[in-house]
């Protein structure tokens, strides 16, 4: 599960990077000076310098891809809770005995995701040690354990909501700077030198919003990936707390 994750993870951002480097072709089609290219990529005549917003394209893109990476895994786990890998009905009870079968049914089945690795760690525990006390504190400590996991996953596009307006507030550094240059180029008797100088500081300012408005939509979708994440897992332990915890028996 793991192997693949990480095969599905690396093509996914790979495909994303892609789209973003079409995206900015795209972008750069757009008229020179025009408000949308201002915007999205800094396309301003006299400008000769890689704009921030190219890499900020690269940057939202990317996460958008380890989101939809998570999100697609997740959906393929989901149908883990409906293969019915523990007996559900109220008068079914487990032994020491039965652990085997429980463990060879999650393998039949092909539950390899969360679910499935918690009742194979449960079964082998409970017939090793009979305790189900003990199982009890393996389960508690697997979904403590499974949310860190989940928590650390989500690094990189904590990283990537930080780095795009960091990108976004040096193109504005940038624009600024730009600003400053032509008005210390400039004679101030010139009746231009305002509207040059304004028009450099928009351009800076387009760029922080860009980055501001990336930075909403990434921040969103990972707290709706997230929060289904966490949720599933909380179905997991419920799960098995139901139908092994409360069923096990111990002669």
């Amino acid at each position: 599960m793991q192997k693949d994750f990480r095969v599905f993870r690396y093509v996914t951002c790979g495909l994303a990077v892609v789209i973003a480097l079409a995206v900015i072709v795209l972008c750069n089609l757009l008229p020179t000076g025009s408000m949308a290219a201002s915007f999205l990529v800094n396309k301003v005549k006299g400008v000769d310098y890689v704009a921030p917003q190219n890499f900020m394209w690269i940057a939202f893109f990317w996460g958008l891809g380890e989101l939809f990476v998570r999100a697609h895994m997740l959906m393929l786990q989901k149908h883990e809770l409906e293969l019915h890998l523990l007996p559900e009905r109220d008068d079914e009870l487990l032994t020491a005995q039965q652990m085997p079968l429980v463990h060879s049914n999650v393998v039949r089945l092909k539950a390899f995701g969360q679910l499935g690795n918690m009742v194979k760690l449960l079964a082998s525990q409970f017939q090793i040690s009979r305790s189900i006390s003990m199982c009890n504190t393996v389960l508690d400590s697997a979904t403590e354990k499974e949310g860190n996991r989940i928590e650390l996953g989500y690094n990189i596009v904590r990283y990537i909501v930080w780095m795009i307006p960091t990108l976004g507030f040096i193109g504005t550094v940038q624009g600024i700077l730009m600003a400053l240059d032509v008005a210390s180029k400039t004679p101030l008797d010139d009746p231009n030198l305002l509207t040059k100088v304004i028009a450099d500081m928009s351009t800076a300012f387009w760029t922080t919003l860009l980055a501001l408005l990336m930075s909403c939509i990434i921040m969103w979708i990972m707290h709706v990936v997230q929060g289904r994440e966490e949720s599933y897992l909380n179905d997991c332990s419920s799960y098995c707390l139901k139908n092994f915890i409360n069923r096990l028996y111990d002669k």
